[in-house]
Order: C-alpha cells, then structure tokens, then sequence
C-alpha cells in the first residue's frame, strides 16, 4: 500500500511539473488531475496539498501560477483545507520574506470558505487551524515587516465563532499544540498584542460565550426561595444556603452586587409580611443575624457594599419595616453587616447617610424586632455559657423563668435557631434535665427544663434537634408518649409504659387534692410513664359512674397543680386516645383535656402559658372534629385547585411569595402530592402571557417546587412534560412564549435537584442513586423525543427540545455540566441540527458536547462542520 502511495505521489509530482512547464490554467489543472487521482479519493491520500506548496515554493518568492492550482484543488473538494492549513503552517522559512507574505495572501484567500466536507477530517481542521495561529504568532515574533498582515489574520480567525469554537476543539484534542501556543503568546507579550493574546490563552467553552449577567430589575426567586426553604428547615445550615443560593446566582445570572442586595431584600420582605405574628422572631433572625453570615460564607467582598446600594432603591421596604419599629432597619442591618467585616465603618456612615425615609422612627416606642433580635444574641451566649458550666447554680431556676418571660423564649429559639446552636441549646437543656431528675430538691428545675425541651422538639421536630440514639428519660417520653401529627401512638402501647404501683399510688394522692409528689422512692420517669394509667383509671370510672365530675375536676386540679409536666404527660395519653376512640365517646376526653387547660391563677404563668400551648398544639396534630379548625392545618375548605390558583396569582401580582401561600404550597404537596402539584402549576404557568410575567412565573414555579425539588423534577421530566407535549388536547396551548418558559423552567429545575443532591447532608453511598434519579429521568425524556425529530416534521416538541438543551446547556454550573451532558445523547444533537440548522451556533454546539471525551469531539466537529457548510451555502443563495 506505500508503495502504491508513493508511486501516485510521484505521478502528481510529474503531473504538477508539467503543468506548471506547459502553464496550464487553474481549468486544465482540474481537468488533467482527475486523470491521475482516483474517483472519489481525496488528494490528502497522496499528500497533494504538499507537493503543491513544495512546487510553489521553490525561489525566493512564491509561484502564483501554482498556488493558483492549490486554490482550485480547495474549490473542487481534490485537498481539505485542513490538509492545506496544516502544510501552511509548517513553513517555517522566516528568511523568505516573498514566500510568507504570498502564503499570507493565499490564507486570507481561503479562510471565509475554510470548512471540511469528510468526516475523516473535522478534528483534523481544528488542529490544522489552531496550528496556523502557531504560525501566524511566529511571523510576528520573526518578521517585524509582515506584523500588521499577521495580526489582522489573528483578528479574522477571532472574529469568526466557527474558527474560535475549532480552536477550543483542538484545545482538548491536541493538548501539546496548545500549550505550546500559549508559551509563543508568552514569548510575545510586550509586542502590543495583549488583547489577542489573552484570548487566545482563555480559549475555552466559558470564554466563547462569555457569562452574561442579567441585573437590570429586581427578581422573586431568591426570595420565593426563602419563603419555601425556610419554613420547613428553619435551622438549615450557613454553607448549605449558600451553596444552593450560588446556585440560584448561576441560573438568573446575576451578579454578586445583586445576589446580596437579593438576599437582603427577600428576607426583609418575609420579616414584613409575617409582621406581629408568631413567625416575625424567626424571620426577624434571620434578616439580622443569618443573612451577614451567609455574605460571609459567600465571600462576596465588596459586592456586598454595591449590594446595599441597590437596596437602598427599595425605599418603600425599608419605609414599611420603620414604620413597624422603633429604629432604622437600614442602620441595623448595617451595623451586623459591619460586625461580621463585611463593611467597614467608613462604609457603613456612607451607605447610612443616603438612606432618606419618609418619616423618623418613633425612638420611644417599645423595641422594634431589629434591636431585640440582636440583643437576643448574647442573652443565648450566656444561657448556653450557664448550662455548660458542670455545677448546676441555683439562679439558674430564675434565668429559665425570665427566659419563658413575653416572647423571649421565641426569641433565643430563633436566635439559635439561625446560627446552628439549636441541637447545642438542646443537648445542654437535656444534661441539665438528667442532672435534676433525680433530686427533688431541684423539682422545679427538672419541670421547666423539660417543658422547654418538649416545646423545642414539638416545633422543630425530632429529627431536625436530636441525634435519634438518645437514652435520656425526654427523649425516651418523647419517643414513646408525644403526640405528634406524622408518628401517631397507639394509646395501649403508652398504658404497658405504666407502673402499677405508682399508678395505685398517684391516683390515691390526686384523688386526696394533693399537689406534691409524696415519698423520696418514686422516679420522674415511673411517674410520667405512669400518668397514661393514671387518666384510663380516671376516664374509665368517669364513664362508669364511679366518679362524677365533681370528682374528676379536683383530680385533674391536683394533677396541674405543681408540676407541668405532669399535666403535659396526662395530655398526651388522653389525645392519642382520642385520635383512636369511636367518636360517640369522645366527650369526657375532651373536657378532661378542658379541664386541665383551665387557668391556674398563680404567679407561674410563663411556664404554665407554655404548657398550654403545647397542648393545644397536640389537639390540633390529632384534628379533632370537635376542636374548631386551625388555619394551620392541611385540610382547607377551598379545592386544592383553587389554594394553587390563589397563592399563584397573589404571587405573580405582587412579585413575592408570602408566607401564607407558602405554607399552602407545602400542605398541597402533602395532601395531593408532588405529581398534582407540578401539573398544576405548569397549567398555571401556561396561562400567564406576558413576557416579564411569564420570567416571575418561571422564579416562582421554581422555588415552589423547592418544597421537594428532586421529587418535583422527576415528575416534571416523567409524567406532566409528556402527557403536555404528547396529549394533542394539551399541546395546542404549548405555544411561544410559553413554550420556552416551559423549557427554561424544566433546565433549572434538573440543575437545581441534581445540586441539592450533591449538597444534601446525606450518606456518600445514597447520593449517587438521588443523582441518578433525576439523569435517568431526564434521558427518558430526551430519548422519547428522538424517534419524534426523526419523523422529519417540526412541531412544538421540535422547537421545545431545542429550547431544553439549549437552556441546559446555557447554564454555567460547573460541577454538574457534565452530568447534564451524559443524558444528551450525540443522536438527538444530530438530528435536531439537520432539521433546525438555522438555530444553532458554534457556541451553541460548544457546550452540547463532552469536549473531555473523545466521542465528545468527534461529534462537536461534526455539528460544527454542519453548521458552517449551511451557512456557507445560505450565505452564497443569498449573494446571488
């Protein structure tokens, strides 16, 4: 086979020398060198480009005659301009000033057409070209007097994305070509060059389509985001918001200025919307205390100063937040920021001196949240300081009851809540409960200790406060006896926890009207097990009519009479019965439940309040049809359709979600499922027909399906997209703009699941079958809409497909990319490219393909080459 190659070369050789003897025309060229080439064999085959330029480069100056030949070799498709381009750059005769500038001349000829036609040679192309930049930077650096025809030659290959997007092909193709381009660029730096230098050393997919940032107006989904993301993980940790909120930068690519002045502008908007209800404490904390610790976290660095500014833009906020305090929320949020070192003093004196509200704040008002949520910090510092000491102070008594004093046990709850100290608070509060259990003397200590502890657990969950191994007698009562919404307790299972020894003799003492726990034997944890045995005793003789009620009010009198715990403990049997009991007997539980809720008169209040409302909290968990219902509850009057369609309109309104809707949102998809609720909103999504409207509608979709993102995404990608872009009663509304909403909504949604399965805080060996969930998914999706692209005809789910990749891949998260890329399959781009070869660009094909594998590259160098022939021809229908 050599041979045969090396006898045909020499035939051209003989052929070239006769042409160029007998001056043949480009025409004859063509006509004799069919002869000696084979059909259908490309000239590369014989190095045909080669023999041309050795011929035409014999003397001092180039031979037009025979580069006339090259060029018509190029035109008739007999040499690939990959071939040509590589032999270009390897002359490296600097001394033969003629020759090179002709070979400049030749190149500038050849370069508007340079494509390639074979399969074969598409990776070549990228390297030949990244090649002849080689070149074009060595005549620079050797041949001052063809400097300026060089370096516009650099601008041309620049200017043209095809030729950019070929240069970052054999970046990866050939890595030793292109490190040896950047040490040439080194060589070159003080040449004037800079410009053309930095870009070519940044040739990568990044640096093709440069990270656009969009900041023009303030968004919703940062703040929807909270809204979602806060109420049912209030503690969620500082690294971990700002993992997911750099996320949310990368999606709505905003700068850093805006995702600060974002941040600070959402949480303010939660604290006012929730603004004199239980919940203002907790948003309060975190407007003041998390949001600086997430800037830090962020390392944002003087963004965060720009990002003040910008929130200075929203006068009317902070006008609404003064109004409701006694201090400048601006000024407040200014001095924590300055406290972490996000600002310096000189800084903050600035930012405070443009800020011009309405009216002043009344200064002699009781505090507003902003000052009492920051006072609440060291008062935490010093309750946590004092239960860690070993020796258990007597004052401490006294500093837990003026922590239950007006709303400062909400207050500390929310202040550690935000700053990652509630587990600490909890486990604090748990030895100090275990050190009093045993002395009686410390009675009081024990009760209000563990009353804490069962309001701490109740509103924040077991699983989110305890470790789950605990053997301490809270958590052993809590695990057995609380009532709780989602772990209901069989009331049989409570009464075999009971001792009937001290069952016998509880009831002989209440009986008796007796407060005080008789007799130095007796254990907490016998006599708060046992209060289950206690209230069947006392129900049993009631409905019996062995006690009236006479009896049983002054036995339950005596119950609550000293301790709370107690009272707590006979609640919580009387509920779990109830939650089980035919509802013809559920009258005399609920009155004696009544009855021990009855106030008490005393100077304990605080402790007592607090145990109430613990109470009420388990009659709401077991949803009485005689209690009135809360508006906290999952079950709602309205139709589940109509909870969506008011939240989402009072939303896409006002440009914010509010914490009632976001409190539905959560009980919609805990009453109709993940499913339901992501057809539904897509169906509102479809509705929505404004532009800017349909924007807010993709930011609120999205934190919205935050209230289970992998969950919702799965069913997005699996169930709504198919049965709405294959249901013919459905697809008809699937038009634009909705469409690409659609599409961009669905790409930030895999984004975001994928991410919150690599930040989860979750075993290493679960986090990979997560991940795998939503890829596998998304393959499914995109493999149904192959065999549709194939057909041939376009339709919405043609146009829809090119909007998803193309928003898949517009998205610059790094670390999931790739994985993004594994589930787009080389078919699909190839298919969807022939059939809209008008919608796609270099940079486009850049990033649809794995530049890190060699399947990916070979495939990106044939879409590429695609795209450059139809433009080409396009280009040339449209000049005649």
């Amino acid at each position: 086979m050599e041979s045969k190659t090396t006898s045909k070369t020499s035939c051209l050789k003989a052929l070239l020398l006769r042409a160029w003897r007998e001056r043949w025309s480009d025409v004859q060229w063509g006509i004799y060198i069919k002869t000696v080439l084979p059909r259908g064999v490309s000239g590369d085959v014989y190095n045909l480009a080669d023999c041309i330029l050795q011929q035409a480069l014999v003397g001092s100056g180039a031979n037009q005659l025979v580069l006339s030949y090259l060029k018509h070799s190029i035109s008739a498709q007999l040499v690939s301009h990959a071939a040509v381009l590589s032999r270009l750059a390897k002359f490296d005769q600097f001394q033969k000033f003629h020759c090179l500038s002709s070979l400049l001349d030749f190149l500038e000829g050849i370069l508007p057409g340079a494509t390639c036609c074979g399969k074969s040679e598409e990776t070549k192309l990228a390297v030949a070209l990244l090649a002849t930049t080689i070149w074009l930077l060595q005549i620079i650096q050797h041949v001052s007097d063809l400097k300026e025809k060089a370096t516009a030659l650099l601008r041309l290959l620049l200017a043209d994305k095809f030729y950019v997007a070929m240069m970052c092909l054999a970046r990866f193709c050939d890595t030793d070509m292109f490190k040896e381009m950047c040490q040439v660029c080194h060589d070159l730096e003080g040449y004037d060059l800079n410009d053309i230098l930095l870009v070519l050393q940044r040739i990568d997919p990044d640096s093709i389509t440069p990270k656009l940032e969009n900041d023009p107006v303030p968004g919703s989904l940062i703040q929807a985001w909270l809204a979602i993301q806060l109420l049912s993980n209030p503690g969620t940790s500082t690294p971990h918001l700002a993992q997911r909120l750099r996320l949310l930068q990368t999606l709505k690519r905003i700068s850093d200025a805006r995702l600060c002045s974002e941040l600070m502008r959402g949480s303010l908007i939660c604290l006012n919307d929730v603004n004199q209800t239980q919940h203002e404490s907790q948003w309060g904390a975190f407007a003041f205390l998390k949001v600086p610790n997430i800037l830090n976290e962020l390392h944002v660095g003087e963004s965060v100063a720009a990002g003040v500014e910008l929130l200075l833009q929203h006068s009317p906020l902070l006008d609404a937040m003064d109004a409701q305090s006694s201090c400048s929320t601006f000024d407040c949020l200014l001095k924590e920021l300055t406290k972490v070192c996000l600002l310096s003093e000189g800084q903050s004196q600035q930012l405070s001196s443009r800020r011009h509200p309405t009216f002043s704040p009344k200064l002699d008002t009781v505090a507003g949240i902003p000052k009492v949520i920051i006072c609440a910090e060291p008062t935490l510092n010093g309750i946590l300081k004092t239960l860690s000491s070993d020796k258990i102070q007597d004052a401490l008594l006294g500093m837990l009851h003026q922590v239950l004093t007006g709303k400062s046990f909400e207050l500390i709850l929310a202040v550690a809540t935000v700053q990652g100290q509630l587990k600490t608070l909890v486990q604090l509060l748990i030895r100090f409960n275990e050190g009093s259990k045993q002395d009686k003397n410390k009675a009081q200590l024990f009760d209000i200790s563990f009353i804490m502890l069962v309001a701490i657990i109740q509103k924040y969950g077991a699983d989110a406060v305890l470790d789950g191994n605990g053997d301490s007698l809270v958590e052993c009562w809590i695990n057995s006896c609380m009532v709780e919404s989602t772990k209901p307790k069989a009331p049989e299972q409570l009464l075999r926890l009971s001792d009937p020894a001290t069952i016998e003799l509880l009831l002989r003492q209440f009986n008796a009207g007796e407060s005080d726990i008789i007799g130095n034997s007796i254990k907490w944890g016998n006599i708060l097990f046992s209060m289950s045995g206690v209230m069947r005793e006392v129900l049993v003789a009631w409905e019996q009519g062995v006690l009236a009620a006479v009896d049983v009010k002054r036995i339950l009198d005596a119950v609550r009479g000293k301790m709370c715990c107690l009272p707590l403990a006979a609640a919580a049997w009387l509920c779990s019965y109830m939650r089980a009991a035919p509802h013809d007997t559920l009258l005399k539980p609920v009155n004696m439940v009544q009855q021990l809720l009855a106030p008490l008169g005393d100077d304990d209040s605080e402790r007592w309040q607090l145990t109430c409302e613990i109470i009420r909290k388990m009659q709401r968990d077991i949803q009485l049809p005689l209690q009135p219902k809360s508006g906290r509850h999952l079950v709602s009057k309205q139709p589940a359709a109509e909870q969506l369609h008011n939240a989402w309109t009072s939303a896409i309104q006002r440009g914010w979600l509010d914490h009632s809707s976001a409190r539905g949102i959560h009980c919609l998809l805990e009453t109709a499922g993940a499913r339901w609720l992501v057809t539904a909103i897509l169906q509102e999504l479809q509705l929505v027909r404004y532009k800017d409207r349909l924007e807010r509608g993709v930011e609120i979709a999205l934190a919205c399906f935050h209230v289970d993102i992998r969950g919702c995404t799965i069913e997005l990608l699996t169930h709504t997209l198919p049965r709405l872009l294959y249901n013919s009663l459905q697809t008809d509304n699937l038009m634009e703009p909705q469409l690409s909403a659609v599409a961009k909504l669905t790409s930030h949604c895999v984004y975001a699941a994928l991410d919150k399965s690599t930040t989860d805080e979750q075993p290493p060996a679960k986090k990979p079958r997560t991940m795998d969930g939503v890829v596998t998914a998304l393959k499914q999706l995109l493999t149904s809409f192959e065999s549709h692209i194939q057909d041939g005809q376009i339709t919405q789910q043609t146009y829809f497909t090119f909007h998803l990749l193309q928003n898949l891949v517009d998205i610059r998260a790094v670390s999931i990319n790739r994985i993004v890329l594994s589930a787009i399959s080389a078919t699909l781009v190839s298919d969807l490219l022939k059939t809209l070869p008008e919608l796609f660009t270099p940079s486009l094909l850049v990033r649809l393909h794995d530049l890190q594998t060699s399947q990916g590259r070979a495939s990106m160098a044939r879409d590429l080459c695609i795209v450059r022939n139809y433009q080409l021809r396009h280009s040339s229908t449209n000049n005649i």
